[in-house]
């Protein structure tokens, strides 16, 4: 049954992300990005080793991919400063990982909430013009091919 249910969860987060916008897969990856920190917080204090290492894992991995998707072309500056700011989160998490020390856990949460709330809170026309200026950027991409 449990099996059914995950398999079934897994199912409904692949469609929504087929359906999502740019907007809401980022507003997604943070939102599974602190759940997994909370699941990696529980499992520690309930000494269940091998969920925290999952699940720093698979934090890890969705950090890894907000990376990955920063526009260093578009802005530079910005871009550098999310991305050591990941990888100072993923050096938190990993030191969590081996030391056992949650409060790590809550130094990168600090530092996150806060940006999955100034994601979700940015304005339809903001996230209107920012899709349309990734459109735009796609369709010279393809006619300069």
């Amino acid at each position: 049954m449990r099996k059914n249910l995950k398999a079934y969860n897994q199912v409904n987060i692949n469609s929504t992300l087929l359906a999502a916008d740019p907007h809401q897969v980022i507003l997604m990856m943070y939102d599974g990005l602190l759940e997994s920190i909370a699941k990696v917080k529980g499992a520690i204090e309930r000494k269940d080793l091998a969920m925290k290492s999952q699940m720093v894992t698979k934090a890890v991995n969705i950090l890894s991919a907000l990376d990955n998707s920063l526009d260093a072309e578009a802005e530079p500056k910005i871009s550098a400063t999310f991305s050591s700011l990941y990888q100072y989160c993923i050096d938190r998490l990993n030191d969590t990982n081996i030391t056992l020390n949650v409060e790590g856990l809550d130094e990168v949460v600090e530092l996150l909430k806060p940006l999955r709330d100034a994601w979700q809170s940015i304005p339809e026309a903001s996230k209107k013009e920012g899709l349309d200026l990734l459109k735009k950027k796609d369709n010279q991409s393809v006619v300069g091919a």
